[in-house]
This record gives C-alpha cells, structure tokens and sequence, in this order.
C-alpha cells in the first residue's frame, strides 16, 4: 500500500499466464470481481532456482543455514545466513552472488537490516524477520528485465522446510500472485485445491474469486502432480500435456504454504505465487514485512480495518489507515477486500504465521505485493523508530528510540553516533533522562518529552562551531512527519531562531509566509517585528520554494540575491505545521544557525510546557494571557524561578507572539503552536542567542 505523510493477476500462479482473479467494483452473484479480468491461453513455465547447498550451518544459532527464496521480482534464489558471524550471501537464478553483513535493528528487535551496495536510498529498508525453518524480509533484488542491471528492494519469501510426502500436499488453498514482464506489473488471486492423495491440482481462473467447489465448470482447470526434484513438485494440465510448472510446499508455522517463483517465455513474465491454507478464522494479526514499493512496516489486520505503519526508502514515515471488507457466501472465506470504496483497492490473506497482501488488478494496484511474517509477541511501544533532528547547536540529526528496551542513538549527519539508554524520571511524569558520557555536570538536564510522531526534548550536542568538540545540552524538535507534498506547506509562521558562531551568539525574530502552493516564501526583514502582510514593501524578502535534498525538505533562494538560500522542513505536530531549519551558513565567521516557526493563530491559550533551553536548563513553564514563569534546574545544580510580563505586538505585529520582559534589560519573544512553544530572546548582547523550546501538555 502506497505510504505517504498519512499513511498509502495474470497467470496460473506456478503454471500458467492467464489472468484470473482479483478485482475493483462491487461483487457480482458469483464471487469476489476481477477488474480487467479474463484468461490469457495457458502456457508453460520454467522455474529457475539458485543452487542452495546445506540447509543448516553448524554453529550455536539454529536460525543459520540456507534457505529458497521466492522473490517478488518473480525469481528464485538461495540465501545463506550465519547468525554467529551476522553474515549473509544472496545467489540469484543465474549464479551471481551477493555477500554481506547484517545487523538487528535495535528499535525493532528480531529485525535484522541487510548490508548491501546495492542499497542506495535514504533508507535501507532491506531487512528480514526469522520463524523456524522461515525468513520473510526484503533485498535489492535486480528488476525484472532491467539492462543494465538495476535494483530496488523487494519482498521475499524464504524456507528451508518442505513437504516430500504427496499425501502431505492435499488441502483448500488461497493463492496470491504478481507478474513483471516489460508490459508492466499484474496480479492474481484465485482457490486452488490439492486432492487424491497429492495427485490432483484445481484451479478456478474467472472473473470473479469463487470457492473451489463453487467455481464454473469453464473456468476450472486440472492438473496431475508428480514429484520432482530437490523438493519439488511437477504439475501437468490433463488437457495440454505441454504445460507444466513446479511447485515446493513449504512447511511455515505448522501449516502448507505453497510457494513458486520463475520465468515464463511466451511471452516474457517473471511470477510469484504465494497460498495459504483455505480458513474462516480471521484473528486480529500484526505482521511485519515489506511491500512492493519498497517500504519496511508493519500491518495491523482485523476483520474491520488494515493499518499500515512503515518506513518508506526516501526516508518518510507513514500510517495508512484502510477498511476491510467482509465476505461472500460464494467466495473463499479466507479473503478479505481491503478499501473496498477507495481508489487503491486490495486483497489480503493470511494463516498463522504469514499475511500477504496484494493489489487488485487495476492500474494503480496491479503488481503490488506486501508478506509480513506475523509477530506473535507482544506488540512493541508505536513510539519506537527513528526521528529527523533540528537541534538547537544548528546541527540536523537522526533520533532512534526503543521505548521498550531504553535505548537511544543519536547520529549527527557525519554518521558519528552517540548511543546510550534512558530512564524515566520519576519526578516529573513523561519525561525521561538520557544518560551520556558527554555529561560531566553535576546534574543531568538532557531529557525529552514525547508526542505523536514528535520529540522534544534537550541533548548533550557539540557546541556550535569549538573546536575541538566540547558538548552542552541544548534543546532540539525531533519528527517523523515531515510534509512531502509542496503545496501542504502554506501558512503563515512566527519564526524565531538563534545564530551561533565559536565567539558570539544572536537571535532572529520574524515572520514568514509560504504562499503559492508551496513555491514562494515571504519574509519581513526589518528592526520592528511586523505581520508579514504589513511588513513594508522594502523590507519584504522573496525566495523561490523548490525540493531539497531529502524528500521532506525543501530548498529556498532569495529572488534578488542567490547567494541567501538554504533548507527548511515542515513538521506536522499536533495537528499544525511547524516550520524547522538548522544548518551552517557559509559565512565570515562561520555561523551555525536554528529556527523554528509556530503558526500563525488568533487565540492564545493558558498553556503548561516542559522543555530545554539553551542556557542548559530543564523546566516547566507556565504561560498566561499576560504573565510567564519558568521554574528550572540548571547543569550545575542550580534551580530558579523566572517570570516575566507578557505584552502583545500591537496592532502591526503577528498576533501569535508576546514580547516577554523581564527585569532589567532581558526581553524575549514568544510564540506557541497547540503542542509547541518556543521563546528567543531579543537581538541584545544580555539575550541574544537564548532560546527555549517545551512541548505543551
């Protein structure tokens, strides 16, 4: 299913390429539809496996050994993984291997993520689940009539348990398929049944996916099974004796599951076939898998909904929400419509241990397949995963919680990781201390708050621009939905920011708007802080809006002056947008520079926050229609309250942001979201560069 910010067949499977099964409106009399369905003429075809040698390693992890994959570029390959070394080797059907390392993806215990050159994008969403004798996960595997050679990852799935025993084979089962061929992707669904002992193979190919024993007596088609070789199983259709196919039924979770991968001639078509055992039990399942559109998540499936939860291979994060459906007293019990009023329909299925879902064929769905392997254990904390930085040092890095295990990472954008766990403080409810060796102070302020798909929090960072590195905490803003469509970026902000070079600090305080689409960005550039509709005319600076580096970034250049450009993102956080941005300008001295801007709003609620600030401190804050007060502890042991008198900007000045005065000379600025405020003091050597940022209860 296709992800994005908001979270989203032709052939006899094994044997043949007609088209059968799976479809887009509303079922007719006899069974689930088809959209664009209709049987191509049967034709042989050539499964093509890579070589695998030993099915065990010897060596203390039992999980070790080789195993078949079945891919879902329609190959069969052998995969051979070492868990005591964290090894692995790839050979495809022609031979040509793969070697690498592999790792457990610490804020997902029981991935693993696959080392490999061929993994270019931001992320690497080549990662595998292990059962026994089974391993589900995804590779880059080449693309199916690619030349040259190219690959993005795909889906597989992989055992080394199979059924040599024909009698082993009988059963009512559910298959799934895809196609590539150079005519683009297809899909299939369909019944099929093994019976006679093992001897006998039915499948019903129609319009509509009917129950084998409901299937019309036109659109069914029998087939004798012999054994074969290495694991194999040899059909032949009863009516052309010249159309044969090989199938292995592999043993996972205690049941059959059918599994066939190869490569058809006439014409050219690489297909994966995947069955389950025919059930009326549709348990509530959480898988983990991958999809075809090279996403990494998992999927929770009930008999009402299908929530999709993943990482796609840009790097955005995503939750996809669909309906399913129930079933038809004329189709197989064990399929389920998903999003049957929606554009972008699909069929899942699923046994004990195994779901798969694939699309319907219809342009936008055709060829999409997701194998999750099942996790039978508890389900881990929805907060876990991994989270784009903006901190406060100017710096943009990469947060990766496990909320169940205490453990974090932070990766600045060299790749330097600092990692260590975390603890809840019992002192204050929903905050939680991090603990590094980059503090030597007498009292830990390093601490983070969490909301949905957002961080705020304080960190042990390098300070900006010393060298060499010394470490301070300093607050930062951390999420995962970042806005990647352009025009989701309008709005009107209150940017406050810090500039930080090795000797001196300064603060920015202004307004901004995005308009257009997402393609223009205003911005008042004057000594008196204006609405941006009143800022004058000379004042006003225009940039054009394009895509930056990464997918939920975005690139702005000054119209009258180039060399003023840089990076922003937009972060979707309590249901606003907020403007994040930290970087270095290139500039004499060299500047670190952070912003953060709060949208634009009429109201100005009575709020309670807790957050970092830049003088190292940890707090709560409390804000008023008129006061604000701050209680807080700093690195040295040091606790205070501050308060100040809160005045609004008058009539020209944004309406969301108060100017905070303090006693003596100190005057802040502030301004709130409905989860975030953030306050930076006034351009002033005694303010200058201070800031503070709490997420709001």
């Amino acid at each position: 299913m296709r992800m994005t910010r908001y979270l989203a067949g032709c052939g006899l499977a094994a044997l043949l390429a007609a088209c059968g099964g799976g479809g887009g409106g509303g079922a007719p009399s006899g069974g689930l539809p088809l959209s664009g369905g209709g049987n191509a003429p049967p034709q042989a075809e050539v499964a093509v496996a890579a070589t695998m040698s030993n099915k065990t390693l010897a060596g203390a992890d039992v999980r070790s050994g080789s195993y078949r994959v079945y891919a879902a570029n329609g190959t069969q390959q052998a995969l051979s993984v070492d868990f005591d070394t964290g090894s692995y080797t790839m050979t495809d059907n022609l031979g040509v291997a793969e070697s690498g390392s592999f790792s457990e993806d610490f804020t997902e215990p029981g991935t693993y993520v696959f080392a490999s050159s061929r993994v270019t994008a931001v992320a690497n969403t080549a990662r595998f689940r292990v059962a026994a004798d089974a391993i589900v996960g995804a590779f880059p595997f080449q693309t199916a009539y690619s030349s040259p050679a190219a690959y993005a990852v795909q889906p597989f799935v992989a055992a080394r348990s199979f059924l040599t025993t024909a009698a082993q084979l009988d059963g009512t089962y559910n298959r799934f398929g895809v196609t590539r061929s150079p005519g683009g992707p297809d899909s299939q669904m369909l019944a099929m049944r093994i019976s006679g002992g093992g001897t006998l193979l039915e499948f019903c190919f129609d319009n509509a996916i009917y129950k084998i024993d409901l299937c019309p007596a036109a659109s069914k088609r029998t087939y004798t099974v012999a054994a074969g070789t290495d694991d194999a199983w040899v059909a032949t259709n009863t009516a052309n004796a010249n159309e044969t196919a090989n199938f292995r039924m592999a043993r996972i979770g205690g049941q059959n599951v059918y599994l066939s991968a190869g490569l058809s001639t006439t014409p050219a078509v690489q297909f994966l076939r995947i069955a389950l055992p025919e059930s009326p039990n549709w348990p509530t399942t959480r898988g983990l898998g991958a999809s075809t559109e090279g996403s990494w998540g998992s999927n929770l499936i009930d008999t009402a909904n299908s929530v999709r939860t993943a990482t796609n291979p840009d790097g955005s994060y995503g939750i996809l929400a669909l309906s399913v459906g129930g079933t038809f007293s004329s189709q197989p019990e064990g399929i389920r419509l998903v999003n049957a009023s929606g554009t972008r329909k699909y069929y899942a299925m699923q046994n004990g241990l195994l779901s798969v879902v694939v699309g319907t064929r219809n342009p936008n769905t055709q060829g999409y397949v997701q194998i999750n392997l099942i996790d039978t254990g508890t389900a881990p904390d929805a907060r876990n995963g991994r989270y784009k930085v903006y901190a406060a040092n100017g710096s943009r890095q990469t947060l990766a919680l496990n909320m169940d295990s205490l453990r974090y990472e932070m990766t600045d954008d060299t790749g330097a990781t600092a990692s260590g766990s975390f603890t809840a403080d019992s002192a204050e409810a929903g905050s939680f201390v991090f603990d590094s060796s980059r503090i030597a102070s007498p009292v830990n302020t390093a601490r983070f708050r969490l909301a949905a798909d957002t961080v705020v929090g304080a960190f042990p960072f390098a300070v900006a621009q010393v060298t060499p590195a010394s470490y301070a905490v300093r607050p930062f803003v951390a999420s995962r939905a970042l806005v990647k469509a352009q025009a989701e970026l309008d709005g009107v902000y209150n940017r406050l920011g810090i500039n930080l070079t090795a000797a001196s600090a300064d603060s920015s305080i202004t307004q901004i708007q995005v308009a257009n689409g997402g393609t223009t960005l205003y911005l008042c550039n004057d000594s008196v802080v204006y609405r941006i509709d009143n800022c004058p005319a000379a004042s006003v600076r225009t940039y054009a809006v394009s895509a930056g580096p990464t997918v939920d970034t975005w690139h702005i250049v000054n119209v009258a002056n180039p060399a003023d450009n840089g990076n922003f993102g937009i972060a979707r956080i309590g249901g606003d947008n907020v403007y994040l941005s930290a970087g270095i300008v290139p500039s004499t001295p060299t500047t670190s520079v952070f912003r953060i801007g709060l949208p634009e709003r009429a109201t100005w609620p009575g709020i309670a926050a807790r957050g970092g600030a830049t003088n190292g401190s940890w707090g709560g804050t409390s804000i008023g229609a008129a006061g604000y007060a701050r209680t807080q502890v700093l690195p040295d042991g040091t606790a205070a309250t501050r308060s100040a008198t809160l005045v609004t900007m008058g009539l020209n000045g944004p309406v969301n942001m108060r100017l905070a005065s303090f006693s003596g000379p100190e005057m802040h600025f502030a301004s709130q979201g409905s989860k975030v405020f953030a306050m930076v003091g006034s351009r002033n050597p005694a303010t200058g560069g201070a800031l503070e940022i709490g997420l709001i209860d």
